[in-house]
């Protein structure tokens, strides 16, 4: 006979099923991959662009042919992004939430795809921590405002790690056709990604059984993938300086590897990137990394005691080795031949790192143990998250309040004088600080490039070049009112400054963000 105290426990612990099925279904896959987005929008439109999305614009604005003309030269290693994003921006534009949109839909994916890695390794009690671990994960975070190729290299890598299980274990000719296709896409979008398939190789190999029947399949369609992808490997082989030119030493490389590579990102700062600043984000990262790398020791030391059978033990030997083999190959291949390491090239990685987040932190004994675990990655990552969506998040970037100054101010038939960013420029100058006008072209409409010598498509650069300011191809006298746009260290200011008083000009106003400074200068 049913009580009514059985009626409630049935009831109970149907609604648990319930609540179970769906936290492993498709539907929460997609659920939390639409909430990473929504997180990683927030600041899309706020933080100003920067460097290296300057170089996605001018890339993505060019002409098919023009853009082939530029790859032949520079950036092979980014062509496959520079032509998706080439016809984004056709249909989209480029503004700053324009440009960053692909980079949070991404995220988005990759989110899903922690989701399910961790539903088809068997621990789908895992997944919604997991797949929550990634929303905030500040790696994937500033990934989803960076108009680059970093957010879609790590939705391919986390879901080709997807098709790696099921294949495994189910076999099918169209999963292994869709790994290859995943391996050759991703490795076109960033280069590290190839270092996925050694990952990969040791899984096959940790695992055994009937995944070690299927290494001559996974292998075929690994090498398959990679041979798609070689002629952009190649050709950016050849391309100096493309792969990578980050001296580094030993212990800046370590605390990269721990804390950068994935609980802070970028930082907000001027500073290298592995300096060691005291601000409230760059505390809370360090407490967040200590944390993320605990759960992940819980994680393995689990796996460890579950032996060779079981989830525990397929989900790390999946996660484990992506989190690990390209970082000490990466970090090997620096310290001993050439320096390539930067935290960035490895976002890739990051959803195996939110994963294996996700899995320890419900390794813990007790719920609220779990529940308490995971509330503090929330909110130490939370800090990290504000710092990166400042204005001037961007390694300290002002472009958008510096273009702000020119568009409030600034008439058309007025003059724009880029100042060099070299203490030393010589007399045709390759780097100013005409970057700002690519991203915020509007700003500078109407108005007269008084250096300009000649434009990035002339060359087939990413940048044009510029006389100096005393050059006599200068068009000084075509002007009464000269804007001048220079770095805040400004290295050719004092000789510049003489320059413009011997030409009747004087210095009317002056506007400074951190980074970059404004000025006015009247006949």
């Amino acid at each position: 006979m049913t009580t009514p105290g059985n009626t409630s426990q049935l009831a109970s612990a149907s609604r648990g099923h319930v609540i179970a099925d769906w936290s492993g279904s498709a539907t929460a896959s997609v659920v939390t991959g639409v909430v990473g987005v929504l997180v990683a929008l927030v600041g899309a439109s706020t933080v100003s662009l920067w460097t290296d999305e300057a170089a996605t614009v001018s890339a993505a604005s060019r002409s098919l042919p023009e853009l082939w003309a530029l790859l032949q030269r520079i950036d092979a290693v980014h062509g496959a992004y520079y032509l998706t994003m080439h016809f984004w921006t056709g249909l989209a534009g480029t503004s700053p939430f324009a440009l960053r949109l692909p980079s949070a839909l991404a995220v988005g994916v990759a989110v899903a795809g922690v989701h399910r890695v961790l539903v088809v390794v068997g621990r789908r009690d895992a997944a919604l921590a997991g797949a929550a671990v990634a929303i905030v994960l500040p790696r994937l975070a500033w990934t989803g405002i960076e108009a680059r190729s970093f957010g879609l290299s790590a939705a391919v890598a986390v879901w080709a790690t997807v098709l790696l299980v099921t294949a495994l274990r189910d076999g099918g000719r169209r999963r292994w056709a869709g790994y290859a296709l995943l391996v050759a896409l991703g490795t076109a979008l960033n280069i590290y990604v190839a270092l996925l398939v050694g990952a990969h190789a040791l899984t096959v190999a940790l695992i055994g059984g009937t995944a070690l029947r299927r290494r001559g399949e996974w292998l075929g369609a690994a090498v398959a993938g990679v041979v798609v992808a070689s002629p952009v490997v190649l050709l950016a082989a050849r391309q100096q300086g493309q792969l990578g030119d980050n001296r580094l030493g030993l212990m800046q490389m370590a605390r990269g590897v721990v804390v950068n590579q994935w609980f802070l990102g970028g930082t907000p700062t001027r500073v290298d990137s592995t300096a060691s600043p005291t601000e409230y984000w760059a505390l809370a990262a360090l407490a967040l990394a200590a944390v993320g790398w605990a759960l992940v020791l819980v994680a393995v030391v689990q796996s460890a005691r579950a032996g060779r059978v079981g989830a525990s033990a397929l989900a790390v030997r999946v996660l484990l080795p992506i989190l690990v083999v390209p970082v000490l190959v990466v970090v090997a291949y620096s310290l001993v031949v050439s320096p390539l390491y930067n935290p960035r090239y490895f976002t890739f990685a990051a959803p195996a790192c939110a994963a294996l987040v996700g899995l320890g932190v419900v390794s813990l004994p007790r719920p609220g143990i779990r529940i308490a675990a995971l509330a503090v990655v929330v909110a130490l990552s939370v800090p990290v998250l504000v710092s990166q969506r400042q204005v001037t998040s961007k390694s300290g970037t002002d472009w958008s309040e510096a273009a702000g100054r020119l568009e409030a101010g600034a008439r058309p038939g007025d003059g724009v004088y880029f100042a060099p960013l070299d203490p030393d420029p010589g007399q045709v100058v390759l780097r100013t600080t005409d970057n700002v006008a690519v991203v915020y072209p509007q700003a500078f409409d109407g108005l007269v490039d008084v250096t300009r010598r000649t434009g990035p498509l002339e060359q087939d650069t990413l940048r044009g070049t510029s006389w100096r300011l005393g050059s006599p191809a200068a068009r000084l006298d075509d002007v009464d009112r000269l804007w001048v746009v220079a770095p805040d260290d400004d290295p050719t200011g004092d000789a510049d400054d003489a320059l413009l008083e011997r030409a009747g000009f004087t210095e009317f106003s002056r506007w400074s963000g951190g980074m970059t400074v404004v000025e006015e200068w009247r006949r």
